[in-house]
């Protein structure tokens, strides 16, 4: 290479670098990414106790981090370089066989968030197991995909944390208190289970699951054989897809219509009502899991018309919301709380509600690094 060359890609590397630079000052801030999923952190405060913390820098990292120009670009040309240089695993995303992309999750497991939240479920469930009754009151924490599909994994890839963790939630929570996930999912490993490109389970999972499920509380539910499979999009792009920012053939999000629907009226955080768990304008968006439930609700209140005195309270993360399309079916009342959003004092909340079925559902990494689970003790320290 002439040095005429060495300074002519010096120069264009150079303009794009302050190019950026200069961008992201001139730009303004987003709050959040829609391709993502999230929100984006924001300019942090300065004051001095956290710049001698060292909390303002960390925070000022992850700032410049998010708000940077042309961020999801850079993103996208990172990962095909570091494609063509042969590696299989980017920004801690897997290049899995047979096109899935498949998150590590990598330091969720070995917090003290992850480690208290195991204490605070298995207060809240002994708790409300005097309250209900035994064998109604259970905790399920489903493995995410690095879990169960490990046969699809790259050559020499490590992902024994998630494995680590379910282990010692079996070790300190009573088994009639909680129902596993992971034999069934590992039974059906060979069918389309997981999204390729998003962190969630597919429907199909969420039924499997809410069989067994509703087998080990003994309840009667309307057989898979009296739904209609639905595609409601072949063009999904998840949360995974979105960290690595490259070209990969989209998802397809199913549902599980009733031949025979039994009427229900939702109330979205005490105040609006609407008659389907479904809002198809999300399929518009990029943010197309959202179609359950409309995204992720503080509260919402079901009340069916199905002939039984079963009354549920699902505690829970986004995994529970196309596990819910079939519970609609089967309880007369369903009470949805998102402990990330509620802001309600849970306790409070459940006195005087006379549930026969109590679950906790999130998937395991979602558990592990959920803050909001400690709102669990609210309701532990009333009974």
């Amino acid at each position: 290479m002439t040095k005429l060359q060495n300074r002519v890609l010096t120069g264009v590397f150079l303009a794009m670098i302050f190019g950026c630079a200069g961008g992201s000052l001139l730009k303004r801030d987003i709050s959040f990414s829609e391709k993502e999923n999230r929100i984006l952190a924001q300019m942090p405060e300065l004051n001095l106790k956290d710049i001698l913390s060292g909390t303002f820098e960390k925070n000022y990292e992850t700032y410049l981090s998010d708000q940077f120009f042309w961020r999801d670009g850079w993103i996208g040309v990172k990962t095909k370089a570091e494609r063509a240089e042969g590696k299989t695993e980017i920004n801690g995303v897997y290049f899995a066989k047979d096109g899935y992309l498949i998150e590590k999750h990598s330091g969720s497991f070995d917090t003290d968030t992850a480690k208290n939240n195991i204490t605070y479920l298995g207060n809240f469930l002994q708790s409300q197991e005097q309250k209900v009754g035994t064998g109604h009151v259970k905790a399920m924490i489903v493995p995410n995909a690095v879990e169960i599909l490990k046969d699809k994994l790259p050559a020499y890839a490590v992902a024994e944390e998630e494995g680590a963790y379910l282990n010692e939630i079996r070790t300190q929570i009573p088994e009639e208190l909680l129902f596993d996930a992971e034999p069934v999912l590992d039974a059906h490993k060979e069918e389309p289970i997981y999204y390729k490109t998003d962190h969630h389970w597919k429907t199909l999972a969420a039924r499997y699951v809410y069989e067994a499920w509703a087998e080990s509380i003994d309840l009667p539910i309307v057989p898979l054989s009296e739904y209609r499979e639905e595609t409601l999009t072949t063009d999904f792009h998840g949360t995974i897809d979105a960290k690595v920012n490259i070209d990969v053939p989209g998802d397809s999000i199913e549902s599980y219509q009733p031949v025979t629907e039994i009427p229900y009226t939702l109330t979205y955080n005490h105040s609006e009502e609407r008659t389907s768990l479904y809002d198809t304008s999300y399929l518009e968006g990029r943010d197309k899991y959202a179609v359950f439930f409309g995204g992720n609700q503080p509260l919402i209140e079901a009340k069916t018309e199905a002939k039984t005195d079963r009354k549920l309270l699902i505690i829970k993360d986004s995994y529970a919301n196309c596990f819910l399309s079939f519970a609609m079916q089967d309880f007369s009342q369903i009470d949805i709380v998102d402990l990330r959003y509620f802001n309600e004092n849970l306790g409070d909340y459940m006195k005087d509600k006379d549930y026969t079925d109590i679950c906790v559902l999130y998937n395991a990494a979602g558990f592990a690094e959920d803050a909001s689970v400690a709102k669990l003790a609210l309701a532990t320290d009333q009974q």
